[in-house]
């Protein structure tokens, strides 16, 4: 009888089944990785609501909730921590009873123009301590934003974990005179003709719908189609609401902190990490990046920082676009005076753009295997936006194809740069985004990310504090001022004081 491998990995496994199911073969995951999955899975396990239905008026009200200041004390030194303790209610004024709220929290102060965030610690009761640094002298405002109640983390939950086919991709296929789309995804029914476009390095699955007439080879282009929403009724728009309260305390010595691992004054990112530069005018820039072949993977919001740096460079005479869209890449920046070129490339699937031509379609890890390294080469990359359509089982197979390209890149040239922005915070506007693009998807993606890169030679660019510290509206893509000081901390790590 030929044994099922599914079956054989379903109870010590289940995160690896779930990846079979979907056409991952089970030889190409080691032992290490096996295990590492559970773990990753065990890490960011949620609390979960007492029952899968609770009743609307069961939920949690951010209205009727309040919150008080543990330490009160007449006067707040710089370096000190600034405790709120919340108490949720439901829409009925009761206590809850359970946790599992999603909140953001952060101080701001407008008129210094800084910002910083805070720690949430979940009682599982219904109450939550944040934990605040102080960084700088004068007022702040608290803000803590109920983004999901624990009733619709069940949602979210049962949307990443379960539904397969949140999001519909497609794909074009042209023979000449003869064209033809079908639907893509990771995963496809049985029983039903397909095109295998899977990554013959990495073992990353990616599947077509094979066309009635045209031959597999025949595709040309990869495509986002829509979203689904046919299992949800009555989902309505809106937006979140926020409680703030604000806190008059004057400061007076400072403490050095690691964590947070920020804050804002005056509109600039100071980092508890490292000593950050500022790359004020295109000269330093230019001084920073000479001799430097630098690579930029992931999607639009590393596009913003090619985009930053093409503007900045006043050198960069030849710009070449080579993609079916230019903004989807890929694309080169070249200052030939200097030595510096710029590249951008999109990864590979599910990547969300409006077209992009299948023969652009590349992982990570093997444009990685394909570099050479060294000293003068500098490597960025995120991924995260566009992975919350899929189980958190594929993203954390698809960080472990890329870390075991970073590993063997360091090994060979151990002084290579790499740099990992993290995820940003991001708008949810209409509410229905939330269900797709929520940030406690991301939230889980970044806590995934920091934790599998621990102990190995990369840098981070921590844009999740960097976007959320700061006072404007959160938005996938960040304004200028916040993508400039992205740069300025990425810039620090190639060209340090």
């Amino acid at each position: 009888h030929r044994i099922n491998p599914v079956k054989c990995f379903e109870t010590k496994f289940p995160w690896l089944a779930k990846l079979l199911n979907c056409g991952y073969l089970v030889e190409r995951f080691t032992p290490a990785e096996r295990a590492e999955g559970m773990f990753l899975l065990k890490m960011i396990e949620w609390t979960n609501s007492p029952g899968a239905r609770t009743p609307f008026m069961n939920s949690t009200d951010p209205k009727h909730s309040h919150f008080l200041i543990l330490n009160s004390q007449n006067t707040f030194h710089i370096g000190d921590q600034l405790q709120v303790m919340v108490h949720m209610y439901d829409f009925s004024g009761h206590p809850k009873q359970y946790g599992g709220d999603y909140l953001q929290a952060r101080i701001h102060t407008p008129e210094l123009k800084a910002g910083s965030v805070g720690t949430v610690v979940d009682y599982q009761n219904g109450s939550y301590k944040i934990n605040f640094t102080l960084f700088w002298s004068g007022k702040v405002e608290v803000s803590v934003i109920l983004v999901h109640p624990s009733e619709a983390i069940q949602v979210l939950k049962w949307m990443r974990d379960e539904h397969k086919y949140k999001i519909a991709y497609q794909s074009n296929f042209r023979s000449g005179n003869i064209k033809e789309t079908t639907k893509c995804y990771l995963c496809l029914p049985d029983g039903v003709p397909v095109c295998n476009f899977t990554d013959l390095k990495t073992g990353e699955p990616w599947f077509c719908y094979k066309p009635q007439k045209l031959h597999c080879s025949a595709r040309i282009s990869h495509a986002k189609l829509s979203y689904n929403t046919s299992f949800f009724i009555g989902v309505s728009e809106g937006r979140g609401q926020k409680s703030v309260v604000r806190a008059d305390r004057r400061s007076r010595k400072m403490l050095s902190l690691t964590s947070p691992s920020g804050f804002y004054f005056q509109n600039q990112w100071m980092s508890t990490q490292c000593n950050i530069r500022r790359f004020d005018t295109s000269t330093k820039v230019t001084n920073c990046l000479r001799g430097k072949l630098v690579h930029l993977y992931g999607d639009s919001t590393m596009r913003q920082w090619f985009d930053y740096l093409d503007r900045v460079l006043p050198d960069v005479s030849k710009l070449f676009q080579f993609g079916i869209v230019p903004a989807n890449g890929p694309s080169i920046g070249v200052d030939a005076a200097n030595r510096i070129m710029v590249k951008y490339r999109c990864h590979g699937p599910p990547i969300g753009y409006t077209d992009v031509s299948s023969r652009q379609l590349h992982y990570i890890a093997n444009q990685l295997d394909n570099t050479k390294g060294g000293r003068s080469t500098v490597i960025a990359i995120t991924i995260w936006a566009h992975m919350t359509f899929l189980p958190v089982e594929a993203y954390i197979r698809r960080l472990q194809n890329i870390r075991r390209s970073i590993v063997e890149l360091l090994s060979r040239s151990p002084d290579t740069h790499i740099i990992f922005k993290t995820a940003n915070v991001r708008d949810l506007n209409p509410v229905r985004y939330s269900l797709f693009y929520s940030d406690w998807y991301s939230f889980h993606l970044d806590k995934v990310l920091r934790k599998m890169f621990e102990g190995i030679n990369v840098a981070f660019v921590d844009a999740w504090e960097i976007s959320a510290a700061h006072y404007v509206a959160h938005n996938v893509h960040p304004p200028p001022i916040i993508v400039k000081n992205e740069i300025d901390m990425f810039l620090s790590y190639l060209c340090p004081l």
